[in-house]
């Protein structure tokens, strides 16, 4: 009687038959949100999924955002993504983030941070920094968690 439910049909067909039926919306989440959430969003629209993003503030260089998230983003979203753990902490404490599935990537932009094991940051304007060291870094953690659909 096992094989005869339906359930169990889905469970092994879901990686196969999922994608034709939904795109999975992500919401990419970094401090400013104009940064490692942009770029992740594009990156992952790239891979045919819809997404959003935004920032949850605060840095110890401004105390706002300037794309922040608002609480119908996170409403929008089937999955979020930020860039580091501490942003997990602040969506769940400042919105109703439900039992959505949260994925961190543990991804610093700081070039005084990673100047720490790469002196050679330390004077790098930002925009080569980001493309020789953030947005790799941002590809390479993403990588094990996708497709995304197997969240679901």
């Amino acid at each position: 009687m096992a094989k005869d439910n339906p359930h169990n049909f889905l469970k092994l067909f879901k990686p196969i038959i999922l994608p034709y039926f939904m795109v999975l919306k992500v919401l990419c989440v970094c401090t400013m949100g104009e940064n490692r959430s942009k770029y992740l969003a594009g990156y992952l629209k790239e891979k045919n999924y819809e997404t959003r993003y935004g920032g949850i503030g605060p840095c110890r260089i401004d105390p706002e955002p300037s794309n922040p998230l608002n609480p119908s983003d996170v409403e929008w979203a089937d999955i979020i993504i930020t860039a580091r753990s501490k942003h997990v902490d602040s969506l769940k404490k400042n919105f109703n983030v439900g039992n959505k599935k949260i994925i961190s990537l543990g991804v610093s932009d700081s070039r005084k941070k990673a100047a720490e094991t790469h002196p050679e940051f330390k004077k790098i304007e930002r925009k080569k920094f980001n493309l020789i060291w953030t947005y790799p870094k941002l590809r390479e953690a993403i990588e094990p968690h996708l497709p995304l659909e197997k969240y679901f």
